[in-house]
């Protein structure tokens, strides 16, 4: 299995960590004016090219003053109490003592009996992403469907997030920043389905799992060998836009490139977090039409992906609850093309099985102009090499990597095959 760019403990001298801190910040500071103005204008490119094709199709650009006003607010509980539910939140404690933050969603008129019936689903988010993205869409959402449809919905979220909290380490403390996916897949994943298992309704004895981008990482982690013993507690694994292989960008955009380099030199971006101006920014202006066209801009320039699919009333609020806190170390292991995520390589060992007949069933979701991670590698790999695994999977043509979770038509192409597979194959 491939580990971190380096899995041992960092240790610096708090000179050396005032020195990080501040040519950290100057280097950050420009980086975000470069990013910023590289995504101003890839914008106005895509823009100028939607109208040039509107213009040809004898369309015209909707009038956004005809659009209804929608309040932009960081909180679930708001959206989804328009549809008569409620979020519930928990905080969870790893074993390395960070406190992560899960939610659920109930329906408060619903009796005992009946929230006793519902079997639980845990939903795990991607980079940079929370567990809002999983639900932003409200009634369109992957989350509220599930719901909707008999099961028992948990919101995992891995460390730090929007908070960065630890029972004794401070987030000033370049230690509290020590850790990558390795440590989520065998700390953060365990805690939270730990939790689910033991306070949901149903006394389930497994969860099953579904998973965006870097939380499909998580689970592929923890299933190879059942390494961390995981495999008896889920009872199928959905992995949407799963990140096992690289996609094309990694080694195709410059820019992405440029920051992998970056990534490995400790004074450009630091030993902390990610660049934590981002999330300053967030505290202050992160329910702001502009901050969340400002994210989209930049995500979309990072990368390529487009929005075509989505409902674009729900544009904005798909981008309240992103970014979050992550450490440098993480993004290191992500973008470092030796030794981390990268093109044509796995992240687990190749060429062998990574998985048995006691590995729980899984689901593979993969849209085909993903460019971020290569899906189609991935089944290659399952067809080859696990005979014994029961497996199936689904390629969702024009689809993009967020597409899975903010398409308009995500219910009838993601949720409705997920819950297929889950009758087929779980609860037969």
């Amino acid at each position: 299995m491939s580990t971190s760019v380096d899995h041992r403990e960092w240790d610096y001298s708090k000179s050396k960590q005032r020195v990080f801190n501040v040519t950290s910040h100057i280097c950050t500071f420009l980086f975000l004016n470069v990013l910023f103005t590289f995504a101003v204008f890839n914008a106005i490119l895509q823009w100028l090219k939607s109208l040039f094709v509107r213009l040809n199709r004898k369309e015209t650009p909707t009038d956004p003053k005809s659009k209804a006003e929608l309040k932009l607010i960081p909180d679930l509980n708001y959206y989804f109490r328009l549809y008569g539910l409620q979020v519930n939140t928990y905080d969870v404690t790893t074993d390395d003592g960070y406190v992560l933050t899960i939610q659920r969603i109930i329906d408060p008129q619903e009796s005992a009996e009946d929230r006793a019936k519902r079997l639980p689903i845990l939903c795990v988010h991607g980079l940079l992403q929370s567990s809002g993205s999983f639900c932003s869409s409200g009634k369109q959402s992957l989350a509220y469907y599930f719901h909707q449809q008999g099961y028992d919905v948990w919101l995992g979220n891995n460390r730090c997030g929007f908070e960065a909290k630890h029972t004794f380490l401070s987030p000033s403390d370049h230690k509290m920043w020590d850790w990558d996916i390795i440590d989520m897949a065998q700390k953060d994943l365990p805690a939270l389905i730990e939790h689910v298992l033991i306070s949901c309704d149903s006394q389930a004895e497994s969860v099953t799992l579904v998973c965006h981008s870097q939380g499909t990482t998580q689970g592929f982690i923890t299933l190879d060998s059942d390494k961390f013993g995981l495999s008896s507690k889920i009872n199928c694994f959905v992995a949407l836009s799963p990140a096992v292989f690289g996609g094309e960008l990694l080694e195709k955009r410059l820019f992405i490139r440029f920051i992998a380099w970056m990534s490995l030199k400790k004074f450009f971006f630091g030993i902390n977090s990610f660049i934590p101006f981002a999330m300053t920014m967030r505290k202050y202006i992160g329910t702001s039409k502009a901050y969340c066209q400002l994210s989209y801009m930049m995500f979309n320039y990072l990368f390529d992906w487009n929005d075509t699919l989505w409902d674009q009333d729900l544009k904005c609020r798909h981008f309240l609850f992103s970014p979050v806190y992550v450490s440098m170390k993480l993004m290191a292991w992500w973008l470092n093309s030796k030794e981390g995520f990268n093109q044509s390589k796995a992240i687990l060992e190749p060429k062998k099985q990574w998985f048995d007949s006691t590995t729980p069933p899984i689901f593979l979701v993969i849209p085909t102009q993903d460019l971020l991670v290569d899906g189609r590698s991935l089944v290659g790999h399952m067809k080859s090499y696990e005979p014994e695994c029961r497996y199936s999977y689904i390629y969702l043509e024009n689809y993009s990597h967020l597409d899975v979770l903010w398409s308009k038509s995500v219910i009838d192409d993601v949720g409705v095959p997920i819950i297929n597979f889950l009758e087929s194959e779980v609860y037969k």
